[in-house]
């Protein structure tokens, strides 16, 4: 039993690995064959935005019917604590905190998130003043008591009466000294045993008071529904025989329902996370070691890089939020995340008119109900989706196979009724006007991901993922300059097959703040040693079934006086850890290549340390990117036509890369069908059928 796929021999059936992730509009479930890498079985089901759990059960017992679930671990991408967050659908949840710091949330920084406008319009507090509540106490930096802490009891009692549902406690310079937190949260806990609590000391314990109170107060505002969330899955999962559940972590690691409960503030990307280790390990699987990953599904587009086979991983990030349909400075997070950009555009992304007669797209989609309006499903608004319908690229076997009868006339009516009609257009224009605006505001997306992070996207290829990733994807890199874009094969269950080869990943951090001159390896051993004792407290609820396990450190330094540092690996835990010399001579060398040059007289200063321990997924497997046997006679297309923009019909091959041989090579435009996804080639290309099913794509003037 290995954790991840187990013992399932019923019926000549080897071990299975099960991955499931939760989009906007559809619920994707693969099943990989963990001896062989062989797909057995992927399809999606409509989402349940009521409850994902539902669609998630269902989707297991859909897989049940063909496969027995004893031994299997259900691996799983989730966005309920993203939704929950967004959406602002918390739990009644109190901020205690130092006296004098109870505002810490509202003041912010002054960081502007869109430097040119002069409209800047911010999320208000998760916690509002009203339920904000402060303690006399404070601890110094050093570790040593400058104010007692005060009876905390009057206002545990207090916090119980009035029916909080979760409390928050980030003490003053406790990310150093967490004796306050620690007794608050004791005495806390005895007055509300049901409560969700989260303390910064715990959840994260660095610098930085407003970021590292924001994160404890997302860690508790969520905390309440992704508890019940993985609770009751887990249950469900049990009740249908399965052994257990992983949940997807923002770092792309995997962890079990407790510590998934513990901290969900860990999970608010897990979905766009798994997207991202698929697309790393499919890379590798090509020899293409840097890629720009572009996920798009039905109502959010995401653009993430790998370099060097390794997914971008940063230790904050801002979850994003809207504000009468604009994206606004959200809420940091102190978490290990990849680097992801995001935007709300995605299949059912609603086209719509803004006051001053121009088209917009997004970000406000129809979801999953009632969707879009092509889906026959009660929904009236255009999408990008019914854009597609109307121009004939979006195809109806694959959508059949997700219980979705395509209609081009219900798309058609809503594209003349809110676009075309009002603005005097045919439908054709319409919906290229649609598509266009879709591709623009995306091909932004990636440049965000690449250009203003100093990374130049013709120095990568692009790997399109999600049930509308593929459509776009040629226009988007024309849009950028990129000339290369491999389509995976299953590209609309990449985030489902992400969650299945991720690692089980913990990670620990804490703030020092001492200059490097000041610290011997018996220092730094010592700052280290908390660490290792809270990972192997995050690994006891784990099953790592005999996996190997690595554990690796890392050091956050600065020069003094400045507010931002760099990340050193500092090499393996069971290694000796190295001497300070040794680390400021790996810092300058870092800080001279990442800005060009040195200070010989500033002090380097070590700011966090880190530690990250990671256990393989897919213990034992095949890696399912391998190239498949397959002896597929050639056939010539079929001729298809496409409504272009000014009316005429387009004649174009449409073709199934299931049914033709590897190596079959053809010229866009084109329409291709791989395994479940729709692949849009707009103009000019040379493309050529993989052996492992994927579609190859070069653009014109591409090398």
């Amino acid at each position: 039993m290995d954790g991840q796929g187990q013992q399932t021999r019923g019926a000549g059936q080897g071990r299975i690995g099960i991955g499931i992730d939760v989009g906007g509009t559809f619920t994707d479930a693969i099943v990989i064959d963990m001896d062989s890498g062989a797909c057995l079985d992927a399809f999606k089901v409509p989402s349940s935005p009521e409850d994902p759990a539902i669609a998630v059960l269902r989707a297991v017992e859909r897989i049940a019917e063909r496969h027995a679930l004893a031994g299997v671990t259900v691996c799983h991408g989730t966005t309920v604590g993203t939704n929950a967050l967004i959406e602002r659908k918390g739990a009644k949840t109190a901020l205690v905190t130092t006296r004098g710091f109870r505002d810490v949330l509202e003041l912010r920084r002054q960081a502007r998130p869109e430097l040119y406008t002069f409209d800047v319009r911010i999320s208000a507090p998760l916690i509002a003043a009203a339920d904000r509540f402060e303690v006399t106490e404070r601890m110094a930096p050093d570790g040593t008591v400058v104010t007692p802490l005060e009876d905390v009891a009057p206002l545990a009692r207090r916090l119980a009466a009035a029916g909080y549902e979760a409390v928050a406690v980030c003490f003053l310079n406790s990310y150093a000294a967490p004796a306050h937190e620690q007794d608050a949260a004791h005495i806390l806990r005895a007055h509300l045993p049901d409560a969700f609590l989260s303390v910064s000391s715990d959840v994260a314990p660095e610098i930085r008071e407003f970021e590292r109170t924001s994160t404890a107060a997302v860690n508790a505002y969520i905390g309440p529904p992704v508890r019940d969330y993985v609770e009751r899955l887990a249950a469900g999962l049990a009740a249908r025989g399965a052994a257990g559940l992983r949940i997807v972590k923002s770092s792309g690691g995997l962890t079990a329902p407790a510590n998934a409960a513990r901290y969900p503030a860990h999970l608010v990307e897990s979905g766009p996370a798994a997207g991202l280790m698929a697309s790393a390990r499919f890379g590798a699987a090509i020899g293409q070691p840097n890629v720009i990953a572009f996920d798009m599904g039905g109502t959010t587009a995401k653009a993430g890089v790998v370099i060097g086979g390794e997914p971008r991983l940063v230790s904050e990030f801002y979850a994003d939020c809207l504000v009468e349909g604009r994206q606004v400075g959200g809420f940091p997070i102190l978490s290990p995340v990849i680097d992801v950009v995001e935007i709300g555009a995605g299949g059912g992304s609603i086209a719509w008119i803004d006051p001053a007669g121009v088209i917009k797209v997004g970000p406000r989609s129809a979801g999953a109900t009632p969707g879009p309006a092509c889906y026959g499903l009660g929904g009236t608004l255009p999408t990008v989706t019914d854009a597609h319908a109307v121009i004939g690229t979006l195809r109806a076997a694959p959508l059949a196979r997700a219980g979705i009868t395509l209609r081009p006339d219900l798309a058609r009516a809503a594209i003349e009724s809110h676009i075309a009609g009002p603005l005097g257009w045919d439908v054709a224009r319409a919906a290229h006007a649609i598509l266009r605006i879709a591709t623009a505001n995306m091909a932004d997306m990636v440049r965000l991901a690449t250009v203003r992070r100093g990374l130049d996207p013709r120095d990568f290829v692009m790997v399109p993922s999600g049930g509308a990733g593929p459509l776009h994807a040629v226009a988007i890199a024309r849009e950028v300059g990129m000339d290369r874009i491999v389509v995976p094969a299953l590209p609309g269950m990449f985030s489902a097959l992400g969650a299945l080869l991720a690692p089980v990943r913990h990670d620990a951090g804490r703030s020092v703040l001492r200059p490097l001159a000041e610290m011997d390896r018996a220092a730094l051993d010592a700052v280290f040693a908390p660490l290792a004792e809270k990972i192997d407290d995050l690994l006891s609820a784990e099953s790592l079934d005999g996996r190997s396990l690595t554990r690796a450190r890392f050091a956050d330094v600065r020069f003094r006086g400045q507010l931002f540092e760099l990340k050193l690996p500092l090499g393996p835990a069971d290694a000796p850890v190295p001497d300070a010399s040794a680390i400021e001579a790996a810092f300058r060398a870092a800080y001279l290549k990442e800005y060009g040059f040195d200070l010989p007289d500033a002090v380097p200063e070590l700011v966090t340390v880190r530690l990250v321990a990671q256990a393989d997924g897919m213990a034992g497997a095949r890696d399912p990117f391998h190239p498949a046997a397959r002896s597929v006679a050639a056939a010539p297309p079929d001729q298809g036509t496409l409504l272009a923009a000014d009316g005429t019909q387009q004649s174009v091959p449409f073709l199934d890369a299931a049914a033709t041989p590897p190596g079959f090579r053809f010229a866009g435009p084109a329409v291709v069908v791989v395994q479940g996804a729709t692949v849009w080639i707009d103009g000019p290309a040379r493309a050529e059928t993989g052996p492992d099913g994927s579609l190859h794509i070069i653009l014109e003037g591409g090398q």
